[in-house]
């Protein structure tokens, strides 16, 4: 039974990828994953079962991934969470281009994805103070910028893909991700923080160790 649940997400998940959620029928899926639409039934009541399942694994990764690195987030971890988040929305593709046609159309996952966005804006700025508490980034200049500044990290790495996909840009790469998030923090640099940070790029460290 399991594994049967196993096969119907991942054939979900890989045809969500390829064509778009909209795009994808209940019989499509028994097609991928070799199955009847009344084992699918069975299991997921209807596609928008299929879709919560899959938003609770994407939300699983990326709330593991925080966990890791927000205890000791050097600027080295900071730049491990981005790769690794970058891979996380290739593999849930479907979610980051069509995020707002799902909520709207999906009020269970819209009140859960309210929820996460806040966990996740706090984990940021959870980060964010603690790079100020180690002379890594500036004191607030303000009141409330630093808590702009998690919503504008979570915003640029959550929207990337859409905003890529309506400028159909080509040369979209994981670097230029990182980049683009990375330069969100670099105005609140102290001289300690840009020391670390040219040395985080001369001395790159190996993601599979």
């Amino acid at each position: 039974m399991a594994k049967n649940k196993e096969k119907i997400l991942k054939a979900a998940l890989k045809l969500f990828n390829e064509g778009g959620l909209v795009n994808v029928r209940l019989q499509h899926i028994a097609d991928e994953a070799i199955v009847s639409v009344g084992n699918i039934a069975y299991h997921y009541t209807n596609k928008g079962a299929i879709l919560y399942a899959l938003y609770e694994s994407l939300t699983k990764k990326q709330k593991q991934l925080l966990a890791e690195y927000r205890i000791v987030p050097l600027f080295d971890n900071i730049d491990r969470m981005i790769h690794h988040t970058f891979q996380l929305q290739k593999e849930f593709i479907f979610f980051y281009k069509d995020t707002l046609e799902i909520v709207r159309a999906y009020p269970s996952v819209r009140k859960a994805h309210q929820l996460h966005i806040s966990s996740q804006v706090s984990q940021l700025q959870v980060i964010i103070d603690f790079n100020v508490s180690r002379g890594a980034l500036v004191k607030e200049p303000m009141e409330g910028v630093f808590h702009q500044l998690a919503k504008q990290v979570w915003m640029t790495m959550d929207f990337w893909l859409t905003q890529h996909a309506v400028r159909v840009d080509e040369t979209m790469t994981e670097q230029h991700y990182k980049e683009a998030v990375w330069n969100l923090f670099i105005p609140y640099f102290t001289e300690m923080g840009k020391r670390e940070y040219i040395q985080m790029l001369q001395m790159p460290y190996d993601f599979f160790f």
